[in-house]
């Protein structure tokens, strides 16, 4: 009952009287952490979806998707020939629907890197790339992650579908290998009997990267309380570590999305990430420029893409450079 540890989170232990205490326990939203006495262990589970860390499956996000922002709702959720919106349809989502639009963003291709072909352009990436683990932004934004074999097979219904979502038991289980080669490419090498490195740039962690309560990227509301309670007004100041795999072609940036740019993204990290913004700051301007050239990289790769690494051509590129690795 406990996340391994070299993730970065720490044990839940027993009190005295039976009762779990999460006190110790780093990085996990309000939900995976609620117990309500020694026989309900909190669940610990990594929510990686929503930037607070609110959501817990691809299916639970589609259902979620579909509902809040296209009015269309899903049988599973609401039951057959149901109008719950009063727009005059009924069944407008199966559960078939919810599979096979969570089993396509599943396997949706990886994002990969772009490196520029002219010399000097890579060399700032590469000399980025350098200063990004310097200054510690590696710290929160791992830049690799390790998969062991059995991650690779994708399941509906997925076992941490929260109620409220298509439930194992309830449908037979459908299966996808996401190493499979009929698979949109490029994807991430899986050799045999060893681990995968997955390169998202994520600690999966929810850390407060705000200044204060006066911040004003702090969110007015956390959504991880019930409604008008004390804790649901008091504000959220913790987001999950932004995955920046593909970070480059995904603007606007920030958990809010309310910045244009990659430099304002970095400048606005505060609180736990407060030191590393001050080490950006103190690096010269040439040194800054390569940092956001090395962030640039990270890219959703063309249609068709074979390499998880091109260069601007779409030629597969050699990284890290050669005499580097």
């Amino acid at each position: 009952m406990a996340l391994d540890t070299t993730m970065g989170w720490l044990r839940d232990a027993r009190n005295a009287d039976g009762s779990w205490d999460v006190s110790g326990v780093e990085g996990i939203s309000a939900v995976s952490l609620r117990t309500t006495g020694a026989a309900d262990p909190p669940s610990l589970v990594i929510r990686p979806w929503h930037q607070p860390s609110a959501v817990v499956s691809l299916r639970e996000f589609s259902n979620n998707a579909f509902n809040h922002h296209h009015g269309i709702q899903s049988t599973e959720r609401f039951g057959t020939g149901t109008d719950p919106d009063g727009d005059g349809f009924v069944d407008e989502m199966t559960r078939a629907d919810v599979t096979a639009v969570s089993v396509w963003q599943a396997t949706l291709p990886v994002p990969g890197r772009v490196i520029p072909s002219d010399p000097d352009l890579a060399d700032a990436v590469w000399q980025g790339e350098q200063l990004f683990a310097q200054i510690g932004c590696g710290g929160c934004h791992l830049p690799q992650l390790e998969l062991d074999n059995w991650g690779w097979i994708y399941t509906e219904p997925n076992p941490f579908n929260p109620p409220g979502n298509l439930q194992v038991g309830e449908a037979p289980e459908f299966q996808v290998n996401l190493n499979a080669k009929v698979l949109p490419q490029p994807r991430l090498i899986n050799e045999k009997n060893q681990r995968t490195v997955v390169p998202a740039y994520t600690d999966l962690k929810l850390h407060d990267i705000t200044g204060g309560p006066d911040d004003p990227n702090r969110e007015t509301l956390n959504m991880h309380f019930a409604a008008g309670s004390e804790e649901f007004f008091a504000g959220n100041s913790r987001f999950l570590t932004k995955r920046l795999w593909g970070a480059a072609s995904m603007p606007p940036y920030f958990h809010h999305g309310l910045f244009t740019t990659l430099r304002e993204a970095v400048l606005a990290h505060a609180g736990e990430a407060q030191t590393v913004t001050d080490a950006f700051n103190a690096l010269s301007d040439i040194e800054q420029d390569m940092i956001i050239e090395f962030l640039k990289s990270l890219q959703i790769l063309p249609r068709g893409t074979k390499a998880l690494v091109i260069d601007d051509q779409g030629r597969p590129r050699q990284w890290p450079p050669p005499g580097n690795n």
